[in-house]
């Protein structure tokens, strides 16, 4: 095994730069793709794997690059350096540790799973961590290691690098073994399962090479897991005395280096080819777009055509109804009195018939903005009835909404006014709307008859949900898909009030 330590000790440069390169080109990839939007839980963790992957490449280049500054730097600098080189040790496997949990919180499955890997503190977990690592490495650094210097050997042997080592001390390879086994290895561990729970979340969706990708880099993070987190720079105390970088040079002939880069390359390669999953999600997007301008294109011609041509020919025959009363007299006041209640049956025939248009052309509206998408419908609805609505806002927040957060907000508005405009006979409907900095909240109250929403909701779960009680299972649903809070309360001859509170991503007025 001689020969073979010697040529990649020769060609030790090379293994250096390679190692910090496959980890710095995969952050810098990733950190593009997550500048893009997207409602796949992996895009929303994404920008956690691309720090991990910089700030790691940043300091495995510092084995490269340290001791060639040896060479012209003062001892004092480098010690700086090699300091700066140690702190970004943890700080890189914390974020790849942050990203594992953010994973585990957006694909979160099953009431245990919710239980134990769904709450928030977890994500307090890799920060807590980052501040146990300093308290330990200096406690084992004053104790167990106390004087210890570690061996130049992981740098690169370009100049004399030793009196600075010497100066840092053991902290150096303390903070090392630490961080491995603190942040490195459970960070691996739940990255793994985190993708693999992606994996299945996905679905279909993913598709056969992007699900292939995913479980690749999987099962190289298991690997990097066990090479990156349990082989330690060598430090006098076990089992990092036992086990480390050193002996398994002596035991292989190979660097833990070149066994790292490997499987480094294989998490660069399978994390970039699962990046293609975000564009199979645009053309998605665009093929949607299309089929909803379609629909939107129908839905404002079978609109035009209800307008045009059924409301008139009802308003006609209307008339021709009122002409044969006044003819009637008051001779047969029967006859009368019925041609007055298929003229009624008319009138509410067209009022359902405009209520359904007012329900189709609220179909088209495209706007981002919550407040425009509420202030539409309601001008929609002024435009074919008597209400009268009062619309206020208050925030100093404007809240912009992703295109299907749109479409879920202006059919929960429009279901509101149409069980207003079909059940509650109001005159006067109030519509609140505010926005803090992360949430929008939508408040819709009319004087209308009210109605009984316990009854309500017991015919959606027997299944005889219509007219008001579909209506409300059909908002419930839809905030449900919105990640919203609702609540809907009413009484019997004292209107009701619908509140709906959603997370939005927000710009402040003016700017």
């Amino acid at each position: 095994m001689g020969w073979l330590a010697e040529l990649f000790e020769t060609n030790r440069i090379i293994v250096l730069f390679v190692y910090g390169q496959v980890f710095f080109v995969m952050g810098l990839a990733v950190a593009l793709q997550s500048r893009h939007r997207s409602r796949l839980p992996l895009a929303r963790a994404l920008g956690w794997l691309a720090g991990f992957g910089i700030v790691h490449g940043l300091m495995e280049w510092g084995y490269l690059f340290i001791p060639i500054q040896a060479g012209f730097l003062p001892q004092p600098v480098i010690e700086i350096l090699l300091l700066l080189q140690l702190l970004m040790k943890p700080i890189s496997f914390a974020l790849l540790f942050q990203f594992g949990v953010e994973l585990l919180l957006s694909t979160r499955e099953g009431a245990p799973v919710r239980r134990v890997m769904g709450q928030p503190w977890l994500r307090q977990v890799p920060a807590a961590g980052a501040v146990l690592w300093g308290i330990a490495t200096i406690a084992l650094s004053t104790t167990v290691a106390a004087g210890f210097t570690p061996e130049p050997g992981p740098w690169l042997p370009a100049n004399d690098i030793g009196p600075a080592l010497a100066g840092v001390g053991s902290p150096l390879a303390v903070g090392d073994v630490v961080a491995r086994a603190m942040l490195a290895f459970p960070a691996s561990a739940v990255v793994a399962i985190g993708l693999r729970r992606t994996t299945r979340l996905l679905g279909p969706m993913a598709g056969p090479g992007v699900a292939t990708a995913l479980g690749a880099a999987s099962i190289a993070f298991v690997v990097y897991a066990v090479l990156a987190g349990l082989v330690p720079l060598p430090a006098p105390f076990p089992p990092a005395s036992v086990l480390n970088s050193q002996t398994v040079l002596d035991t292989v002939g190979v660097p833990i280096d070149v066994f790292i880069s490997l499987t480094g390359l294989a998490i660069a390669l399978a994390v970039i080819r699962s990046l293609e999953l975000f564009e199979q999600e645009t053309d998605r997007a665009l093929a949607d777009a299309r089929r909803r301008e379609l629909l939107l294109r129908e839905r404002e011609r079978i609109g035009r055509d209800l307008h045009d041509g059924i409301i008139q020919s009802i308003y006609a025959a209307g008339l021709h109804l009122e002409q044969a009363s006044a003819e009637v007299g008051s001779e047969r006041p029967t006859t009368r009195e019925r041609i007055g209640t298929v003229m009624g049956e008319l009138n509410r025939i067209t009022r359902d018939i405009r209520s359904t248009i007012f329900d189709l052309r609220s179909g088209e509206l495209e706007a981002r903005d919550a407040e425009a998408i509420v202030l539409a419908v309601a001008d929609e609805l002024q435009a074919h009835t008597l209400l009268k609505i009062e619309i206020g806002s208050e925030g100093h927040f404007r809240p912009r909404l992703r295109p299907e957060q749109a479409e879920h907000l202006h059919h929960i508005v429009t279901e509101a006014f149409s069980n207003i405009l079909r059940h509650a006979h109001a005159s006067r409907v109030r519509v609140h709307m505010s926005c803090s900095r992360r949430r929008f909240t939508l408040e819709i109250r009319d004087d209308g008859a009210g109605f009984d929403p316990s009854a309500a909701d017991e015919h959606g779960r027997r299944g005889r949900a219509q007219g008001r009680a579909q209506g409300l299972a059909n908002i419930r649903r839809r905030a449900e898909l919105l990640e919203a809070e609702v609540d809907i309360t009413s009484a019997r001859g004292q209107g009701s009030r619908i509140s709906l509170t959603m997370p939005v991503a927000t710009t402040r007025r003016g700017s």
